[in-house]
């Protein structure tokens, strides 16, 4: 048999520059995708959180009007933690009386808690916001803090029954129900 030594064995070369960079594009490609999709899947996991924790203060809220007659007096989400809370309420526990003290992150002698999580030592719910040990307003899962707009005052002056409690949403942004806001309410 006469086998010439120069003899080349054919397709054990490897791969081809141009069939790396296809491997390699379309790699990129799906991480690309996968990136996008978890940003989507998150976006939409906070707004649950969010509608989430509204309905569990709308909630704190209305015990809070069963036992006391009236609507957290104010229009900023801080009232809304002290009720919630019993932190600067005072002992009769309701708010914008007399014996109303300053927040200081612990509940009043005789102030009744209608929502434990908001215990800014170990804020469990990540809604409090916390300057020093001092609650200082409630925050939604994007970085914003809650709009509340409530009491008698608020009443008398928008018409309204009750009490408004919101988020500005993803974006941030506080828009009117014309501009197709992504907020998220109460109402």
């Amino acid at each position: 048999m006469n086998t010439p030594k120069s003899l080349k064995i054919k397709g054990a070369a490897g791969f081809t520059l141009v069939e790396l960079l296809v491997v390699i594009t379309i790699i990129v490609i799906l991480t690309a995708l996968t990136i996008g999709a978890m940003g989507w899947v998150q976006r939409l996991a906070a707004v649950k959180k969010c509608r989430a924790q509204m309905a569990l203060l709308e909630n704190g809220i209305q015990q809070y009007h069963a036992a006391t007659g009236t609507y957290p007096e104010g229009d900023t989400s801080l009232v809304v933690y002290q009720a919630l809370f019993g932190d600067g309420v005072g002992p009769d526990g309701v708010l914008g009386t007399l014996d109303d003290e300053a927040p200081d992150g612990e509940p009043d002698d005789g102030a009744k808690i209608y929502l434990p999580d908001l215990d800014p030592k170990t804020n469990s719910s990540k809604m409090v916001k916390v300057s020093g040990s001092r609650a200082t307003g409630l925050m939604d899962p994007f970085g914003s803090e809650y709009i509340y707009m409530g009491g008698a005052r608020f009443k008398t002056e928008m018409n309204n029954p009750d009490f408004d409690l919101s988020s500005k949403g993803p974006d941030g942004k506080n828009k009117t129900p014309a501009e197709q806001g992504d907020d998220l309410n109460n109402w």
